[in-house]
């Protein structure tokens, strides 16, 4: 996870405080930021959430921190151009954001 020391040392956090903050033990988010174990997508949702980040920028794959409005055709073009294994996850996280929206407007009693 490319960015996440950065970030942490950034805000003079210590891992033991961005631990406890995020629920994970030190040697899981140490493993994290070292790159020797990766989050499960709710954790990395956390971890993006927590430092007000994207999930790219986390993952070092942009240097946008957060980008402002993602324009739906950019992002139709850049799911179109993808390979099918990729098009799975995306279709599992999406599903995956379905289930959390609607479990929490169960929690909120919206729905």
């Amino acid at each position: 996870m490319n960015n996440m020391k950065k970030l942490r040392e950034k805000l003079q956090l210590t891992q033991v405080q961005v631990a406890k903050d995020l629920n994970l033990s030190k040697q899981t988010y140490n493993y994290y930021e070292n790159g020797k174990r990766n989050p499960d997508m709710e954790t990395l949702i956390k971890i993006a959430d927590y430092y007000h980040v994207s999930i790219d920028y986390l993952l070092g794959r942009t240097n946008v921190i957060k980008p402002e409005n993602i324009e739906d055709d950019d992002l139709l073009v850049r799911i179109n151009s993808t390979n099918p294994e990729n098009k799975a996850k995306i279709e599992q996280f999406l599903n995956f954001l379905t289930f959390e929206e609607e479990q929490n407007a169960k929690k909120n009693g919206t729905k």
